[in-house]
């Protein structure tokens, strides 16, 4: 017999709290009040606040990892003061960048494609995941998020593409009350399945990478289906919210969109309010913009995780490019404001089939690659790829192949991949490198 509406939200509900006691405790109701009396707080007591963090994760840089105790000198360095940290500090000084303080048994691996299509291993530990989590539940709740309310979430996993049956994944799905559309592999009859599942159960909110929701909206828009599930907000994340496809979503569902800035490395940077203002997250992090000023030119955002003990990100150069805003919001959060966001942008990539791959899947798939620095994918046809690498001495040619063969399983097996061979990948204009690109166009079949 189907599970009641009613009763799986209070099942969900139960799950989330003993969920949230097993990660933090039998205390994370009042450490969620914590942090989200912080988020509200007048802007002298949350900078204040980050002036505290700041000189605590300064001066456990200074006396727990190598790395910081070269560079500082002494423990008592301002921040701007500190050289940035660049990616290639990271892959070059990983062990020296991880605290002694934190046994290695404690340290939590990760990794990112970055922005630049080149891999990036790093560490975090628990405290960084629960406070993270934390900052997420107060921002989600901005676009109508609650404990156990069915969400619908357009993203993507390799479990998924690789085993879409995997029961792990099906028992996280079921007590978090989600129902999971695959952004990395959008098809018409998946797409519809899922528009007619939701037309029963009726979401409250929606988490999705933009260009997937945007593709899911063009395909109810197209075929006549109107949701009609009363949805109090979409949350979107992890790439650029291009005007189109917010401007079409928000029609199509009527709801409106809060974006999401962040990265894997640093957790959540800012999200979107009300009143459509980019809020920073100053409870798990410290943003610069390296600009003579900041609030009317543009520059490189860096990053200070105020959390990341395990592996402190001190002044991390992100790869994205930013303004700040003096602005007071008419919402009325004292929160500082990102007032614009450049780059961070993946392709949409089609089949002969008409099947979207999201850009993120090939990402994924290249994160561990030994010998690998650096990547670009370009689908140039529907019949030719170009693969751009940058490699070093651990490069093999099995390395190679299954590069070349996680791209023809997702675009095809007759799809030719040239494999180029070069010393660099050179930056855009924009100064943000995109790491793939199709050429072919989402709504073409040429």
């Amino acid at each position: 017999m189907p599970i009641s509406s009613t009763t799986k939200k209070l099942m969900s509900k139960a799950a989330w709290h003993a969920y949230n006691t097993y990660r933090k405790g039998v205390s994370y109701r009042s450490q969620l009040s914590v942090t989200a009396a912080l988020l509200n707080a007048q802007r002298e007591d949350i900078l204040a606040f980050q002036r505290e963090q700041l000189t605590k994760l300064l001066r456990h840089a200074y006396q727990t990892t190598p790395y910081y105790r070269e560079l500082l000198k002494t423990e008592s360095a301002h921040i701007s003061q500190i050289p940035t940290l660049e990616k290639r500090n990271i892959r070059e000084q990983l062990e020296h960048l991880c605290s002694k303080a934190i046994p290695q048994a404690r340290r939590i691996k990760n990794a990112t494609g970055g922005s630049t299509g080149a891999p990036l291993t790093f560490y975090q530990d628990r405290n960084y995941w629960n406070q993270r989590n934390l900052s997420v539940y107060y921002f989600d709740r901005w676009a109508g998020w609650n404990f156990g309310e069915r969400q619908l979430i357009i993203w993507g996993a390799l479990s998924d593409v690789e085993n879409n049956q995997d029961w792990k994944h099906q028992l996280n799905n079921f007590w978090r009350n989600h129902h999971w559309l695959n952004g990395f592999h959008l098809t018409d009859a998946a797409m519809w399945t899922t528009f007619r599942k939701m037309d029963r159960c009726h979401p409250q909110t929606i988490l999705a990478y933009p260009s997937s929701l945007y593709q899911f909206a063009a395909f109810l828009f197209e075929n006549g289906l109107a949701p009609k599930w009363d949805l109090k907000g979409i949350i979107t994340s992890a790439e650029m919210l291009h005007s189109h496809y917010r401007s079409l979503t928000e029609t199509v569902f009527g709801t409106k969109i809060y974006n999401r800035y962040g990265g894997r490395e640093v957790g959540l940077i800012a999200m979107e309010c009300a009143a459509g203002r980019m809020h920073i997250n100053c409870h798990d992090l410290y943003l610069e913009i390296d600009s003579p000023n900041p609030y009317t030119t543009p520059g490189d955002i860096l990053i200070t995780q105020l959390n990341n003990y395990a592996m402190p990100f001190i002044r991390y150069r992100i790869g994205d490019i930013g303004r700040l805003s003096d602005e007071v919001c008419p919402c009325g959060n004292q929160l500082p404001i990102l007032a614009e966001l450049l780059g961070r942008s993946t392709a949409t990539f089609r089949t002969r089939t008409d099947t979207l791959i999201h850009g993120g899947y090939f990402t994924q798939q290249f994160y561990n690659v030994i010998g690998l620095e650096q990547f670009q994918l370009i689908q140039e046809s529907l019949k030719h790829c170009v693969l751009k690498v940058v490699v070093n001495a651990q490069w093999t040619e099995a390395a190679r192949r299954y590069m070349v063969q996680k791209i023809q399983g997702a675009l095809g097996a007759d799809v030719i991949v040239t494999v180029q061979f070069v010393e660099e990948i050179p930056l855009p204009t924009s100064g943000k490198r995109e790491f793939t690109i199709s050429k072919v166009g989402v709504g073409r079949n040429d």
